[in-house]
């Protein structure tokens, strides 16, 4: 089955313009771009810049976002070119949302912007052992359109992320994934990143979060110069 890729991604942070001062900030940037560095890993190739990757991954990209870098675990980024009909997971993407970018925050807003847009995509908490025991017995317990909030959590001063249970089709209940959500702070500038993994048990749960924090330090640290 063909990966369902940005899209997810999207789903959550797809809330309205309006009232984006509130939302995001009361000050302005003095220049809407900056410069973003994407460092490179041990185990993921940066392959946005490759025409069949970028392909891939434009097909369900909403208006009004832009994508920095997508990361592919080295084995999948080997097939590239049979990417459309591959099914994988263990990728990461970093994206901007271009109406934000005039916005300026700081490491504070964070929380408060992450508040928001969970409210606004009802998005619901939920204990870990619990979706452990129902993720697969109970075929309603997840659908497309109802994702699970299990942790959200600072590791870094720049950064706030979330993990997440989300389906990415509504007639297939076994296809689930953890989904590494972060909020990033980089020169006053809101950035995202995500990381998706296959649920199978907590074991996964906590290998994406392992992983996502390797990512998202390399991030932080190529950005801070």
């Amino acid at each position: 089955m063909k990966t369902v890729i940005t899209l997810l991604l999207l789903t959550l942070i797809s809330c309205k313009k309006d009232n984006s001062s509130q939302i995001y900030s009361t000050e302005k940037n003095e220049s809407e771009e900056i410069p973003i560095e994407l460092p490179k890993l041990a185990d993921w190739k940066e392959l946005y810049s490759d025409s069949l990757v970028k392909k891939r991954f434009d097909e369900e990209l909403y208006d009004g976002t832009t994508i920095l870098g997508v990361y592919l675990q080295n084995k999948i980024a080997e097939q590239k070119n049979r990417l459309e009909d591959l099914d994988f997971d263990n990728y990461a993407l970093f994206f901007i949302r271009d109406h934000e970018q005039k916005w300026k925050i700081d490491n504070n807003d964070l929380k408060r912007i992450f508040d928001i847009q969970i409210k606004k995509a009802t998005v619901i908490p939920l204990n870990v052992e619990e979706a452990i025991n129902r993720a697969y017995s109970d075929t309603t317990f997840i659908t497309a359109e109802k994702p699970y909030l299990l942790k959200d959590y600072r590791d870094h001063k720049n950064v706030y992320s979330a993990i997440q249970l989300i389906k990415p089709f509504s007639n297939d209940h076994k296809n689930i994934l953890v989904y590494a959500y972060n909020l990033i702070n980089i020169k006053n500038h809101l950035i995202y990143g995500g990381y998706y993994l296959y649920f199978d048990g907590k074991e996964s749960i906590e290998s994406a979060m392992k992983k996502n924090d390797i990512i998202i330090s390399e991030f932080i640290k190529a950005n801070e110069k």
